[in-house]
This record gives structure tokens, sequence and C-alpha cells, in this order.
């Protein structure tokens, strides 16, 4: 061991235990699972420079941000302007261009809402594109950003239905209703652009979705069950613990939602649009010596054979998460973003 610091050590006896584990693991693990990291560009945040894109991403991996319908069409008039484009941001096309020169795609989130469409607040925590004409414009938008943003590796819509982002909290059933009527939109008016971009739908966020998937195809009317281009949009953020009057950890509980997806014949792979953040850090604060992404592989991305994505919340160091970021404040690489490296990019 002579010459070699504690951290080498402490990274050497990780890559070993990661390599255990993905011996054990392979063949389980779709092979064409991508991964990545979220940005928050679109909030106001600073765009990751080219070398550390490059030492996240494998070619072809995924950098995911959002750009919002307001934003994006702030007259609200592709569909009664005949060759109207989106506007991208000036700080969203550096983006999308450097991952791009990176090697890497783009994953676009689609935001609502908009008020130049006349509706009340641009805040999709408070209301719904839910008319005709609103969806069919905020399906124009869908489309526009599949044709103009550079190196597109998939769009989802909405964040986090189920949790914060409700919509207006309307209850379950209006508020699925609505969600499958405006997917439907845009997957009918993306695939006139490309038929194979993958498009993950359901916008869910923690463990317990499967009532969530299983309604969404089987009640409410979206399209796509059994298709693979459309995923299931998660947030499994889980910390390993317990929870409440289950006697099960959340792991646990995220394996028997999984099985009870498939159990209903809902055959779309997965795409982890965020993990990590928060459950991430209180898993490495009870686990010290452990990795949070070798566990994460063991207890989450083993278990089900059709992951196809999974990006990690978030790349850069954030004031809200400030000890989940790949790199810290100062830009340097951190244990999770040395965890990343030997589980996802090497």
């Amino acid at each position: 061991m002579s010459g070699r610091g504690p951290n080498m050590v402490k990274r050497a006896c990780r890559v070993m235990l990661l390599a255990t584990a993905m011996m054990v693991l392979a063949g389980t693990v779709q092979a064409q699972t991508v991964y990545g990291a979220d940005v928050q560009v679109s909030n106001g945040k600073r765009t990751p420079t080219r070398a550390e894109l490059e030492q996240i991403l494998r070619p072809g991996d995924m950098v995911r941000d959002m750009l919002g319908w307001q934003k994006a069409d702030p007259r609200c008039d592709l569909t009664s302007g005949p060759g109207r484009q989106i506007a991208i941001p000036a700080a969203m096309m550096a983006l999308y261009q450097s991952v791009a020169d990176a090697g890497g795609r783009n994953f676009v989130t689609l935001g609502f809402n908009n008020k130049a469409c006349g509706q009340p607040v641009n805040s999709g925590a408070k209301t719904f594109p839910d008319t005709p004409l609103l969806r069919t414009e905020f399906a124009a938008y869908a489309a526009e950003i599949v044709r103009r943003v550079p190196a597109l590796g998939g769009i989802s819509l909405w964040n986090e239905l189920n949790g914060s982002w409700s919509g207006g909290k309307l209850p379950v059933p209006q508020r699925l209703t609505q969600y499958c009527q405006l997917a439907n939109a845009v997957i009918t008016e993306v695939r006139k652009v490309d038929k194979k971009i993958p498009i993950a739908i359901g916008a869910t966020v923690g463990w317990n979705v499967d009532d969530w998937f299983i309604g969404m195809f089987d009640k409410y009317g979206c399209m796509g069950k059994g298709d693979p281009t459309i995923w299931l949009d998660v947030h499994p953020f889980l910390n390993g613990k317990t929870v409440a009057k289950t006697y099960k950890t959340d792991f646990a509980l995220w394996r028997g939602t999984v099985t009870a997806i498939r159990n209903d014949h809902i055959t779309n792979a997965l795409a982890a649009t965020e993990w990590g953040a928060k459950a991430a850090y209180i898993w490495q604060l009870a686990h010290p010596s452990g990795d949070y992404m070798t566990e994460f592989q063991k207890q989450v991305l083993s278990q089900d054979p059709g992951w196809a994505a999974a990006f990690w919340f978030e790349m850069l160091y954030d004031t809200k998460a400030p000890n989940s970021g790949l790199f810290d404040k100062s830009g340097s690489i951190t244990d999770f973003g040395s965890q990343y490296i030997d589980a996802f990019r090497n």
C-alpha cells in the first residue's frame, strides 16, 4: 500500500466491489440503458463545461433539463402561424450544443403552463392545459422541440404530477384523464416528426406508482401500453429506510411496485429521469463506507430488465441539495461523482 493515500484505497475498494456486483448483475440490466444527469440551466443555473460533461458522459448518454412551454412559445401562435418555430433561449441552445460536442444527447422535459395562451399562471403546480385548444398548442410545441433541439435523445411530459407539481391538485381520476388526453396529443404530433424518439410519460415521484401507471393505461385512456418507444417516467428517490406502517424498506416497496406494473402486462421500459439527490445522501450517511451507486444497481436497476435510462439528480452543485451533486461548488468531482464514474462511465 506504499504511496497510496486513504482516498485512493477507498476508491480502489469501491471499484472492486462494483466489479463484483456487475458480474452478478450482468445480463439482467437492459444492455441499452443510457445514463446521464440532470442540470437546471432552465432555472438560471450554470451550464456544465465540456470537460465536466466528458467526465460524466459516455457516447450517447444524456443530459436532462426542462424547456418550458411559456419560454419556447411566448406568443402562443405555433398552430395559428404557419411556419412558426419555437424560441430556444440562448443559454439552452448553448447547453444543447455543449452536450452534443461532448458526445452526449439532450433529454428535454416538456413543462406547462403558458400565460400567453390565456392560462392564469405559468406554474405547473397551479393549473393544467385542459382544453382542446391548449392541448393542440402544447402538442405543437412538443413537436417543435423534436424538430429543433440538436442531438435529441428523448422527451418527457411534465414532472412529478403525482407530487408537488400536480397541475392544480385535481382528484387523481380527473388529473390522469386530462394528462392522458395531453399525452395522447403529444404522442400523435411527435410521431409525425419522428417515429422512434422515446417519449417518457407518467411524470411520477416515489415508490408507490403502480396504481398510477396501471390506471393511466387501463382506466384513463393513455395510449402507448407496451410500446417500446413510450417510457415510464419515474423518480425513485430511495434511501433504504423502512417506510412507516409497512415494515419494509423503500427499496423493497419499489420492487413490489414494479412487479405489480409488470403483472398488468405493462412492458414499457422504465426511465428514472431523476434519482439520487437527498435520498442518496441520507443512505450514504447511514452507510459511510458504502457506495450508493452500487446499492442502487443491486436494489433497483438489476431487479427489472426493462430500464431504458437513469439520470442522476443532479450533476452540478445546488444550494437546495448541496451534498448530492456530482461536482461540488468549486467544480471538483465529489464522492458521488467518483461513484458515478466508476458505476456508469468507466
